[in-house]
């Protein structure tokens, strides 16, 4: 009997408790849902015409043009890093090494490049690496003089118009190389 007595006693004293608790629980705003995670927006794709220009003295001595499509996001809040998009044209030229064997390096154009859309055009990170065999050669050796420009640059492309990338003069001869780039959108 004391047994039974004892557990009424407890549930008499647990029940007060047990209805403020779930009183209260009701009271409580139901917790925000947490904001779902911000989805990137469409890409579009646009070409890029890469025309590239050596002068002498003003006088254009080579001009060579490179088309390549990419797409582009909107500007991404996170900052996540985007897509590298690649070309590579060139020569793989034979260079004898001091084991009197042959190795090879490339020669010629490598463009490496981001794209980002803006209200003005693309934002674009452009990294660029030119390089052609000199008609010199250096005294005492057999290999060919290499001549090469990097550059790694970052410009705003306004849509259907040129913009130059970037201008850099040879430091062994008046020549001057120029990178233009023209987006266009495509439908």
């Amino acid at each position: 009997m004391r047994t039974r007595l004892a557990y009424f006693a407890a549930i008499a004293l647990l029940l007060p408790a047990t209805s403020r608790l779930a009183v209260s629980q009701q009271d409580t705003p139901a917790p925000k849902a947490a904001p779902a995670a911000q989805q990137p927006g469409p890409k579009h794709y646009y070409k890029l015409n890469f025309v590239l220009q050596e002068t002498d003295e003003g006088k254009v001595l080579n001009q060579r043009t490179f088309g390549m499509d990419i797409s582009a996001e909107p500007p991404r809040a996170n900052g996540m890093l985007l897509d590298w998009w690649n070309m590579r044209s060139g020569t793989r030229v034979p260079i004898p090494d001091s084991k009197k064997d042959v190795a090879y390096i490339d020669v010629g154009v490598n463009l490496d490049v981001r794209a980002e859309e803006a209200p003005e055009g693309l934002q674009l990170q452009i990294a660029s690496e030119i390089s052609s065999v000199g008609t010199e050669s250096g005294t005492g050796v057999t290999a060919p003089v290499i001549r090469q420009v990097k550059v790694k640059s970052a410009v705003l492309a306004p849509i259907g118009r040129p913009t130059v990338v970037f201008t850099a003069d040879d430091p062994a001869s008046k020549h001057r190389f120029e990178l233009e780039v023209t987006p266009t959108q495509v439908k």
